[in-house]
């Protein structure tokens, strides 16, 4: 009995991702510098957001849903501008190296 209630947790959470939010990098402002600071996502931002426009870049947690041209450029009053959005743990941070990926794995 013990164990079927614990795999009924377990599947429930699996399935609605309780206490699990996406982790993105956040900096709204554009600094012209790598973003380091981190942030779990509120509930129903699903993507992590990285733009780029003028040697500046926004990165943000977003919905996937928003993530096109026209919601973004209103968003951030931008003409030209480009943005990829991303669903995995700080996807949208600097793109590293294979060397800085391999000390992250292995570290």
């Amino acid at each position: 009995m013990r164990s079927s209630v614990l795999f009924c947790l377990a599947v429930s959470f699996a399935m609605f991702g309780f206490g699990l939010s996406l982790q993105c990098y956040s900096c709204p402002d554009g600094p012209s510098n790598g973003c380091e600071v981190k942030q779990e996502c509120d509930q129903g931002e699903d993507s992590c957001l990285k733009l780029t426009s003028g040697g500046k870049t926004y990165s943000s947690c977003t919905r996937y849903t928003e993530c096109d041209f026209m919601t973004l450029a209103v968003r951030y009053s931008l003409a030209d501008f480009d943005f990829d959005c991303c669903q995995s743990k700080l996807c949208n941070g600097q793109e590293k190296s294979f060397l800085q990926k391999f000390k992250d794995l292995f570290g």
